[in-house]
């Protein structure tokens, strides 16, 4: 068996409630228009004062990391002349310890130039007669070298070295 539902409305017809507006409220919405459009002017105003406040957190923080900013530039300034002041006196210490090579290289040459003819002094010695004083002289010279340089006198020790060198050059058999 079958049961057919019949509308006494013809085809095409509306139903009653088929004009109503949204949220199901009909003619009868006049009353709640005020309450709807308080409610939506609050949360407009709500999250227009949101994002006001949240504005005002983004400024502040902005001016505060700006705060910061500054004093690290000024920092970082002052560490870059502290720097450069730094890098200046490493590169005279640099040229100083340059100076001082040099010097121990000329020091080391000459010394060993006076060892040299010391040796061959002494072997001289040995096969001839050779006034002895002379020898104390320059043996004591390049003592008196030899013990400057080594406490880091080094221009004392050079000086040393060239006044022991005549009585030195004087042992010299060849010479």
């Amino acid at each position: 068996m079958t049961t057919a539902v019949t509308s006494p409305a013809g085809p095409g017809a509306r139903s009653p409630g088929a004009g109503r507006r949204l949220l199901g409220l009909g003619s009868g919405s006049r009353r709640w228009r005020p309450a709807i459009a308080a409610l939506l002017a609050v949360t407009v105003l709500a999250a227009g004062s949101l994002l006001v406040l949240s504005d005002v957190r983004a400024r502040a923080e902005i001016r505060t990391t700006e705060v910061s900013l500054t004093s690290a530039a000024g920092r970082l300034s002052a560490i870059e002349g502290n720097l450069a002041r730094v890098e200046e006196r490493l590169t005279g210490a640099r040229a100083r310890r340059a100076a001082a090579v040099r010097s121990f290289d000329r020091a080391q040459a000459t010394l060993s130039a006076t060892q040299a003819s010391l040796a061959r002094a002494q072997a001289g010695v040995r096969s001839e007669g050779v006034d002895l004083g002379v020898l104390d002289t320059c043996v004591g010279g390049v003592e008196e070298a030899l013990n400057q340089i080594a406490v880091g006198q080094t221009s004392g020790g050079l000086a040393s070295l060239r006044a022991a060198s005549s009585s030195c050059s004087a042992l010299d058999p060849t010479a």
